[in-house]
């Protein structure tokens, strides 16, 4: 049930009806359980039912209520705000807690100003939902005198609750004498947060008013899907670490249409922080969106998978900003994603800033060692106070790699902005203003362009052949061994246009040269007979190069002959991947086309840093094992741009595969995006920090999908995010399927594993080739935990699918089609 939503759950006498409660009954201060509207709505005629239920939605329409309702003024507070009403309050939430009303309890605050001292709402409930409701003209305000605070560190907690509701109403910490007293110096206490979240779980905070809060706002701590929207948040600019909230060791949080104005960061991102989206926020005045301060401590957890989208920073210091102290952590940053922002008249509209240290003390080396990666910044316009809009300052230790940056538009004073780079690797597309380097202040970083001028080896000049027929292996060895070895900065080994005829080849590293590129103008072919791969396993094979680029040019392995051998169940070889990139760092593959391979098209293994963008791979939708990409036992990987169309999974990720990203992919025919098959030895490496967005599947098999063997595996699946999906006719748009065993041969207990965990689908629309869209398949001595479903539309020939689900627990919000079978 929602405050603007009516529900009705009727199943015989012997049943409550849970209908929102009417404002008025609930002002009476009286206990009120749904259970005494139930003879009011046994009426004959519908019609009765009908008015009532209008009745009460209009008497209802700022309240919320379910189950029974316990009104804090009947337990004496009084809304004077001079009358301390803490025990009041706290009687009503035992009561609320401990309640076992059909559909859960609501605290309620009626209009009025009630006095609240430090406060705990302990949980867990045994009620299945609190709701902790309070009127638009309900206010909770702390004392005036800041020390009845104290040193608690807060004011309003919620700690261990499941299924929390706050909605309405306003929360005042009058802090300004407290602020007074930290701006001269004298000894106070340390302050506390207005409102903070503890270990709580599937909780809504919503439609909240935060006002003059002598520290951070609101504090989300430990936490698990929480969703805040709506709220405003409001203290003068001059207030000191007067965050708006706060987020830290949680995952799956989501802030959407918020309104913060404050003294310091809007949102702080603190270490543990995993899954957030962040979208439509008012930003301003204050410090802006900062992930950090991280790495004060040497053991520490990271942040990943964060999305700020859709908003507006107004006069603040900072717009989007990492930050993390000079020294040693094992902390991260990695797959952020900064996008549609409006910057206006912002100090500094996007920083990396990894030299913090107040004092210079405490920072031995002044390195830190917090590694941040895999950071976009997508359509960021508006204006800087400050000629240098963009500022990458990166550890010289632990440089920033893969930072993407598109579409920038900032000016200063109507002129092109700056921009300031220091140990960053990265690429930059689109409009860009101002310019950007992303630099390359140490050797192990990769560019993906230099100004350097580069020494070109072309493969002709050693005997190459463009006629398709001439056997040209040594020419591209021979050249390829000159551009690694030229010890220059950079070196390239250029096949022109024509056809060239290639056998197994390997290009092996490590080479002299920092940077390698390869540059196809032309098309490679393997050879008419297939045999002629043998059971190398590979076609094309770089195998320990660092720096190295691929670009332009096709691949035509020519595997017809290959397939209809595999179809005829003859004996055949193995069959050749067609390009293989192996214990290789620092790759970009770009503008490739690869058709027809015997097995999989490209292979990353054991590799970090690899990006590959705007590729092309192509084979019959019957073509066997024809996988268009697979990644495995890699770090930052990075696949977008691409179309893929093959006999087999459009992209297999493997055991191993950390840090993973893929955006803008158009994958049919084929099996779709496939995590897995894992699990099938025993001890096995797993798979986390994968990201798919913006993807289309036409025609496929599968759309997203999660795979296992049925059998003992020490392996696991974990923060996995699939978003912003359309399908379009796919068999099974969304599927994890635990029970994996071909032949059923292998799987003695027929139950996997692997572990998983953490899967977040959100925003997956289209049409399903079958009638069922969703299947969750889940182990049975494993079974997959914190599954979040959010905003699904699938429909099968213009009707609505259905779902199955088996072991399996997690959280489903929004617009949900099929109905979630997700069970909290």
């Amino acid at each position: 049930l929602a405050h603007d939503q009516i529900q009705i759950r009727y199943r015989g006498p012997e049943d409550a009806l849970q209908v929102p409660l009417p404002l008025d009954l609930i002002r009476s201060n009286s206990d009120i359980t749904v259970s005494s509207f139930h003879q009011a709505l046994m009426a004959p005629k519908i019609v009765v039912i009908l008015v009532f239920l209008i009745s009460l939605f209009e008497s209802s329409s700022n309240y919320y209520a379910v189950g029974a309702s316990y009104n804090v003024a009947r337990y004496g507070a009084r809304g004077d705000g001079r009358t301390d009403s803490t025990k009041a309050f706290l009687r009503a939430w035992s009561l609320a807690c401990s309640s076992t009303a059909r559909g859960g309890a609501t605290l309620y605050v009626p209009r009025g100003s009630f006095l609240i001292k430090p406060v705990v709402f302990s949980g867990p409930c045994r009620s299945s939902r609190v709701v902790f409701q309070m009127d638009a003209a309900a206010s909770l305000v702390a004392p005036t005198n800041y020390w009845e605070l104290g040193n608690t560190g807060t004011w309003i907690l919620f700690i261990r609750v499941t299924g929390l509701l706050v909605y309405g109403g306003t929360v005042d910490a009058r802090a300004n004498s407290y602020w007074q007293c930290r701006r001269s110096g004298k000894s106070c206490t340390a302050g506390s947060r207005s409102v903070a979240l503890y270990w709580c779980n599937n909780a809504v905070v919503r439609g909240l008013r935060m006002m003059n809060s002598q520290i951070m706002h609101m504090a989300i701590d430990n936490c698990k899907n929480v969703a805040v929207r709506n709220v405003y948040i409001r203290a003068p600019s001059g207030s000191p670490n007067t965050d708006g909230i706060h987020i830290e060791a949680s995952t799956g949080v989501t802030i959407t249409a918020s309104s913060i104005m404050t003294g310091d960061d809007c949102i702080s991102i603190g270490e543990g922080a995993k899954n957030l989206w962040i979208e439509r926020i008012a930003c301003g005045p204050g410090h802006g969106i900062s992930i950090g301060s991280l790495g004060a401590s040497a053991n520490e957890d990271g942040v990943q998978n964060v999305t700020v989208t859709n908003s507006v920073f107004t006069k603040t210091q900072n717009g989007v900003r990492i930050k993390t102290w000079a020294r040693a952590s094992n902390s991260f940053v990695t797959n952020i994603s900064f996008r549609n922002l409006i910057m206006k008249n912002v100090g500094n509209p996007i920083m990396i800033d990894q030299k913090y240290c107040p004092s210079n003390q405490g920072c031995p080396r002044q390195n830190s060692g917090v590694k941040i990666s895999r950071v976009t910044y997508t359509n960021i316009r508006g204006t800087s106070t400050a000629p240098i809009a963009m500022n990458f300052f990166c550890s010289p230790s632990n440089p920033c790699w893969g930072l993407k940056v598109r579409d920038i538009r900032l000016t200063y004073f109507k002129t092109a902005a700056k921009s300031y780079c220091a140990n960053a690797g990265g690429s930059s597309s689109g409009v860009v203003i101002p310019r950007i380097m992303l630099f390359f202040t140490i050797s192990i970083l990769f560019l993906q362009s230099s100004n350097a001028a580069a020494v070109s080896y072309n493969v002709m000049k050693f005997g190459a052949r463009a006629d398709g027929k001439t056997d040209s292996t040594q020419a591209f060895v021979k050249a390829w061994a000159s551009a690694c070895s030229s010890g220059q900065g950079n070196a390239v080994m250029y096949i022109p246009k024509g056809r060239f005829l290639l056998k197994a080849v390997v290009f092996r590293g490590p080479c002299k040269t920092r940077q390698v590129t390869v540059r196809i103008d032309g098309t490679l072919v393997a050879p008419t007979d297939y045999r002629a791969l043998g059971n190398s396993g590979y076609w094309i094979l770089f195998i320990e190069v660092t720096g190295l680029r691929v670009l332009g040019g096709s691949l035509d392995a020519r595997g017809v002959a290959f397939w209809a051998c595999r179809k005829s169940g003859k004996s055949c070889p193995v069959g050749a991947r067609s390009i293989t990139f192996n214990w290789a760092n620092n790759v970009l593959v770009s503008g490739l086309t690869s058709i027809n391979s015997q097995a999989t098209h490209l292979v990353v293994n054991s590799c970090n840093n690899v990006v590959v963008r705007n590729v092309k791979i192509i084979a019959p939708s019957e073509s066997p094992n024809t996988d268009g990409i697979h990644v495995q036992s890699s770090t930052g990987v990075t696949i977008t741009g691409s179309i893929l169309q093959t006999g087999d999974d459009c992209i297999s990720i493997g055991p191993g595969t950390r840090n993973l990203y893929m955006s803008n992919i158009k994958c049919g025919p084929g099996h779709g995006v496939s995590i897995g098959s894992l699990g099938k030895d025993l001890k096995e490496d797993g798979v986390q920090n994968v990201t798919l967005t913006n993807a289309v599947f036409s025609g496929s098999d599968n759309g997203v999908r999660i795979k296992s063997w049925a059998r003992p595996s020490t392996g696991f699946v974990k923060n996995i995010l699939f978003q912003n999906i359309i399908m379009r006719n796919v068999k099974n748009p969304v599927i994890i399927d635990q029970d994996y065993c071909p032949n059923n041969q292998g799987c003695p207990s027929m139950s996997s594993g692997v572990k998983i965990s953490q899967v977040t689908y959100r925003n997956i629309q289209g049409t399903s080739g079958t009638a069922e869209a969703v299947t969750f398949e889940c182990s049975p001595s494993t079974p997959c935990t914190g599954i979040r479903l959010q905003d699904i539309k699938l429909t099968y020939l213009n009707k609505a699918t259905t779902s199955s689900c088996k072991n399996i627990s997690g959280t489903s919000t929004g617009l949900l089609m099929p109905d979630s079978c997700v069970v909290n």
